[in-house]
């Protein structure tokens, strides 16, 4: 039967610092932030009524009543969908611990507390997620974060799916910390590994994300371009007053290119995106189009657009 739904309404789960929830798109009219279960500290879920819920959602979305948080959004589509109850689209985001200082970053407003938050130890919740067969091989598992690479289970988290063999598992790193586990996926053809540098200079590099490490990082990325196998991705957030020129736009493709990368992907930033969504300067949209348009020109293969470029496309589109 057809009707209109969503990936992450039939098959997603999100995990956050204190709570689980369906997804965690959140830029458009309805918010977003659609709750599963809350005040979770990591206990193992009882997936027969994390199941028997979804199912009561299906029913509402089949008569056509689509959840208020989920209005609006880019992701709904009408589709013949599969209705079995399994998980194969997970955000792994429990955790807000960094060893970055990005200026755009949620944990900005109180950085000690969001370094210092407990989290809990996602391991036996993805195992036993695994052992009753509630994570499909073909899931989508992505890391946000907070960075994944300095949680203490993530080297053993990133094992046992790659040996459960999962072939999506997609994960954001600042790329300052290299990782044996991530080249082993990327090795396997596993893993897409995405690196917002936000920048083609160290001055501005710095700037955005408030530590030295832009040399590091660079190499990092090129050391992990070598496995070849798995898909890498630079990203730049674009930041309107900071990193918002062609020029450093052009030096961060070329300093993908020169790290043996090929793909990249970008976005807007967050916040100011939602405070002007309907009175995007003209400057930026030119700019956008620049990225959208001419990556080909710097021998990159793919930009992959984030929610905010997305969105920003398509209102154009529908303004047209």
């Amino acid at each position: 039967m057809k009707y209109t739904s969503c990936i992450h309404l039939e098959h997603g789960i999100t995990f956050f610092s204190s709570s689980v929830l369906i997804c965690c798109i959140s830029s458009h009219e309805g918010g977003g932030n659609l709750l599963q279960i809350g005040d979770y500290k990591g206990e193992l879920i009882d997936w027969d009524k994390v199941f028997e819920n979804r199912n009561k959602m299906r029913d509402d979305l089949k008569k056509g009543i689509i959840p208020e948080k989920c209005k609006g959004c880019y992701y709904l589509k009408e589709h013949d969908w599969n209705i079995d109850n399994y998980i194969d689209e997970v955000l792994i985001g429990h955790f807000t611990h960094c060893n970055c200082n990005c200026i755009y970053c949620y944990t900005e407003k109180d950085k000690k507390f969001f370094n210092n938050n407990k989290t809990y130890n996602i391991y036996p919740v993805i195992k036993d997620m695994i052992e009753k067969g509630v994570l499909s091989k073909n899931a989508t598992v992505t890391f946000g974060g907070g960075e994944p690479t300095i949680l203490n289970e993530f080297e053993e988290l990133v094992y046992l799916l790659l040996e459960y063999d999962v072939h999506n598992i997609r994960i954001h790193s600042d790329g300052i910390k290299y990782s044996p586990a991530i080249e082993k996926g990327l090795k396997l053809g596993k893993i897409t590994l995405i690196t917002s540098v936000d920048s083609g200079s160290k001055q501005t590099y710095e700037k955005i994300k408030q530590v030295s490490c832009f040399d590091k990082v660079w190499q990092n990325m090129a050391k992990y371009a070598k496995t070849k196998n798995g898909l890498i991705r630079t990203k730049y957030v674009l930041i309107p007053g900071i990193n918002d020129s062609l020029s450093e736009i052009k030096k961060f493709m070329k300093k993908t290119r020169e790290a043996g990368i090929k793909n990249i992907a970008f976005d807007i930033e967050d916040n100011w995106f939602k405070e002007n969504r309907n009175n995007i300067p003209q400057y930026i949209s030119v700019i956008c189009d620049f990225v959208f348009e001419c990556y080909k020109q710097f021998d990159i293969d793919s930009c992959e657009l984030y929610e905010r470029a997305s969105n920003f496309n398509r209102d154009r589109e529908n303004r047209s």
